[in-house]
């Protein structure tokens, strides 16, 4: 990176470690992670990657000798040497010592056979998000806008917090072409970003996928990965992609949980009273780097989404990404989901904060309708008791109230 930019995690990582004696820093590659324990963090501590085939080699050889090199210990792609958790869990259970070890992880090792069971109880996880629009335009990271606007409990406060936020200008097209990944966000040439995907993809491909399954015919993977990216912000069908892609059903879901458990992609859950029912409903598809996923589409500029009416879903994924983001570090007992009616009403995305639920419609347009906001309206009646307002995010440029309790709301005042 030729420029390090701040990440919400650093915070959350410096106390864990005081708290804890195994941290995990997990997420996609090329997310940051790396970045963040060697050069945010400024800890002094013996840095270890298993990038590096000579360490790999030490750490298969002997792993409990691989770990006992200093007092405190980071090793960097972590899952590559499975047998480094039991000889983990030896160590720190001989002598417990909180921030023994600081892991990292491309993969999501509680996915991994035995993983979870063997560090219960010892281990926390961070997850490393791509970099958000709040620390891309350098807001105080500890009192966001949308913390503030979520702890509203009555409409009038939500209502008084949004006149009190000072919007600012930015093109949140902008930040769906470069996506959060850093080398691709930090690079200003569109040609030169494409390249990089390009390498991203097939790096990860040849690293991840084969590190974690024996999958022989990897264009087969690429074309799942590719037909997926045309499904992000819409409802996941596992059958359809699979007869689109021409495999088996359970060859796709052999892909579709490795790109789970490679942070490739993630699920909005719909929201019922019954929890049982979200459990068996099809959820959202969300990838986790909206610039990734225009890459897979063959997509190169924003203009190339508009013309083929994909435009209006990146948006979506989007915020997505930002408010999975936000809830992660900020409220990580707060739920993400989306809900639909049986009558065919729908809120793009509703969080579940304790016994307040939070609806949030994502409009690109200027003009908005009444006969817009039937979702919106259908919802808060339905849900009246939990429920005290709803926000609609639009392309315009004026801070609204519709109803006592619906909010118009333009992007720039909601990541201010």
């Amino acid at each position: 990176m030729s420029a390090l930019v701040n990440r919400i995690q650093t915070k959350n990582l410096r106390s864990y470690l005081k708290a804890f004696p195994i941290v995990a820093v997990v997420g996609a590659r090329q997310t940051g992670k790396s970045t963040l324990v060697k050069d945010l963090l400024q800890m002094d501590r013996k840095y270890l990657t298993l990038d590096d085939t000579t360490n790999i080699l030490l750490a298969e050889q002997d792993a409990e000798s691989f770990l006992r090199q200093d007092q405190l210990i980071t090793v960097d792609e972590v899952q590559k040497v499975p047998t480094l958790f039991p000889a983990m869990k030896k160590i720190v259970d001989n002598k417990r010592k909180n921030g023994q070890f600081l892991i990292t992880g491309s993969a999501n090792i509680t996915m991994l056979p035995k993983i979870s069971e063997t560090l219960a109880g010892r281990v926390v996880f961070i997850e490393m998000n791509p970099i958000t629009i709040a620390e891309a335009l350098k807001r105080d990271l500890g009192h966001t806008a949308l913390g503030d606007i979520f702890k509203a409990q009555k409409e009038k406060k939500c209502w008084e917090i949004l006149n009190s936020v000072k919007p600012t200008s930015f093109s949140i097209e902008n930040y769906v072409i470069k996506g959060g990944l850093p080398p691709a966000y930090l690079e200003n040439n569109d040609e030169n970003r494409q390249v990089w995907f390009k390498g991203y993809v097939r790096t990860y491909l040849e690293r991840d996928v084969r590190d974690l399954s024996r999958i022989q015919k990897l264009y087969e993977y690429q074309k799942y990965l590719s037909l997926l990216a045309f499904r992000s912000a819409q409802i996941f069908n596992k059958a359809e992609v699979a007869r689109d892609c021409g495999i088996p059903y359970t060859t796709a879901g052999h892909f579709f949980d490795l790109l789970l458990a490679t942070f490739q992609i993630f699920l909005v859950e719909p929201y019922f009273r019954n929890i049982g029912k979200r459990l068996i409903k099809s959820p959202k598809i969300m990838w986790s780097d909206t610039g990734l996923a225009m890459h897979l589409q063959g997509l190169n500029s924003w203009e190339d989404a508009c013309r083929l009416g994909r435009d209006s879903f990146f948006i979506e994924n989007k915020i997505a990404i930002e408010l999975k983001s936000y809830l992660s570090i900020y409220e990580p007992a707060a739920k993400l989901y989306f809900w639909r009616s049986s009558g065919g009403a729908e809120i793009d995305f509703l969080i579940e904060r304790g016994d307040q639920l939070i609806p949030v419609e994502v409009k690109w347009r200027s003009d908005i309708r009444l006969k817009d906001l039937t979702g919106m309206q259908v919802f808060l009646q339905d849900f009246k008791n939990e429920a005290r307002w709803g926000i609609v995010l639009y392309k315009g440029s004026q801070l609204l109230k519709i109803k006592e309790n619906i909010f118009l709301v333009p992007y720039k005042y909601f990541f201010a």
